[in-house]
């Protein structure tokens, strides 16, 4: 019974100590979009309805990394990515604000990398985030 409580003790100690471990393979968190001539943004990955992900667009910044006014702050990105696998979620759409087109998508994590991709007719796009949180 000691060690039981040991265990779970020291599995808790190390998720506080050690966040990012944790979430190794969870696309949930704050990512920051590639980078453009205009700076980048920060989209919030979080649980919504039936276990898939939703990204919202939390804040726009520029290249500096200062935030900027944006109109679409607040406007859900990301929808109903399903888990397919370890690090990986398949079945979604994605927005996307430089064209206003939406995208069938999918993500997989690779460390503190998320390798996002969106296509439509057979042309696809792919964008790697950095984790900020």
């Amino acid at each position: 019974m000691t060690h039981t409580k040991f265990g779970r003790f020291g599995l808790a100690l190390l998720s506080v100590l050690f966040p990012t471990l944790a979430l190794a393979d969870s696309a949930q968190g704050l990512w920051r979009t590639e980078p453009t001539d205009q700076g980048y943004l920060e989209v919030s990955i979080a649980p919504c309805q039936g276990g898939a992900l939703c990204g919202t667009i939390l804040r726009a910044r520029d290249q500096a990394g200062r935030e900027q006014p944006y109109p679409h702050t607040g406007r859900q990105m990301i929808w109903a990515m399903m888990p397919e696998g370890e690090g990986q979620w398949r079945d979604g759409r994605i927005w996307d604000p430089r064209n206003d087109r939406t995208f069938n998508s999918r993500m997989e994590t690779r460390g503190d990398t998320l390798v996002v991709s969106g296509c439509v007719m057979g042309i696809c796009q792919r964008q790697q985030w950095q984790r900020v949180d």
